[in-house]
């Protein structure tokens, strides 16, 4: 797992560091610029990597607003771009071409005053996970782990046979359509 995630503050960075440990504790390997980003290391280049690695199955985007407004603004008239910029350069491209996607999660830190999640453009519409409270954090969890390790909770049963007064209607019937 890779956390993508922006450096609103001390206390978010602290908090989505916490998440990492959590999920370590939890035995998932997890990318974090906090421990795999070395100093003379390429920022961006790690971020690319971590993005399109094949052995990195999901990547869980933090958002709160700095997130979703360095990704929707990709700070327009700077020279440089943000991290955020960054990856959503590299993301969004992927979530826009494969519409069935699960790499991505987003993961929502934070709500608007008429409680709208804060995300980015090109994760509006996307099932969010809801870390906004430790209560919602605590409620999510399981969930969270369990679609990380494709453990649902709930597994769609076998499709079952047709009912049996459909057979033995099958007089008038072609049976192969029905089974169809």
């Amino acid at each position: 797992v890779f956390i993508s995630y922006s450096w609103s503050s001390d206390e978010h960075k602290d908090f989505v560091r916490s998440i990492a440990d959590r999920l370590i504790n939890d035995h998932i390997d997890v990318v974090i610029d906090q421990y795999d980003l070395k100093p003379g290391n390429d920022g961006y280049a790690f971020m690319e990597s971590m993005v399109s690695d094949p052995s990195i199955t999901h990547v869980l985007v933090f958002c709160d607003k700095a997130y979703a407004s360095k990704a929707n603004n990709g700070n327009k008239g700077s020279k440089h771009s943000s991290g955020v910029g960054t990856e959503t350069q590299i993301i969004s491209p992927e979530v826009y071409t494969d519409v069935s996607q699960t790499k991505f999660i987003p993961v929502v830190c934070e709500f608007d005053e008429n409680g709208n999640a804060y995300l980015p453009t090109y994760l509006k519409g996307r099932i969010y996970i809801n870390f906004s409270t430790d209560q919602a954090v605590a409620q999510e969890w399981e969930g969270l782990i369990r679609l990380i390790y494709d453990r649902p909770a709930h597994v769609k049963p076998a499709l079952g046979s047709p009912p049996s007064f459909l057979i033995d209607d099958s007089s008038d019937t072609n049976l192969a359509s029905i089974e169809a």
